[in-house]
């Protein structure tokens, strides 16, 4: 009688360890790396991103100054002129899917050679920066964004595009595009 008790124990050991290997397999993150400005796929969406520039200074427009004064109360303001500089980049997203997608600043990344990571930054300098945009199903959309970065132009900057609980939310890739210096 002990030794079928020990084979169901056993049993119900392997199939929980099983079952959990499966379920984290299932969910496990993919990574996608890009040496070119070629579309790339997170989800149900396509990007292309490219360098476009980098800026001493971006200008506020006035009704994003206007309507920040509040936020400088708070401590949230982002000054037009930056650090380093504006390393600016340009993102064309198409969703391919049958449901609408949130895509934000706050899943783009710029990572340098020395693997050092900067947060994409909202001035509010016109309705082409990203800040939260729910892109529908076959809509395609062209906006940028900025990093304050000490540049340097002998440096390699890659792009990351990292899902996060704020948006593209469903995708299981992470994306990183190679956009200054690629063949260093």
């Amino acid at each position: 009688m002990a030794k079928i008790g020990t084979f169901i124990l056993l049993g119900l050991i392997i199939g929980s360890i099983s079952f959990s290997l499966f379920l984290f397999l299932d969910t496990q993150t993919i990574t996608v790396i890009s040496e070119s400005g070629g579309a790339v796929i997170a989800g149900d969406v396509k990007f292309y991103v490219e360098h476009i520039g980098n800026h001493e200074i971006l200008k506020k427009t006035d009704e994003y100054s206007e309507a920040e004064k509040n936020l400088v109360q708070k401590g949230l303001d982002r000054s037009e002129i930056p650090e380093g500089v504006y390393f600016q980049i340009q993102i064309n997203a198409h969703n391919t899917g049958d449901e609408t997608v949130r895509v934000t600043g706050g899943q783009f990344y710029l990572y340098d050679t020395d693997n050092e990571k900067y947060e994409a930054v909202f001035i509010g300098y016109g309705e082409e920066e990203l800040s939260v945009i729910d892109l529908k199903p076959n809509e395609t959309i062209v906006v940028t964004t900025q990093f304050d970065i000490p540049y340097d132009e002998e440096m390699k900057y890659t792009i990351g595009i990292i899902p996060n609980k704020y948006g593209l939310q469903d995708a299981q890739e992470r994306i990183f595009v190679c956009v200054k210096q690629c063949e260093v």
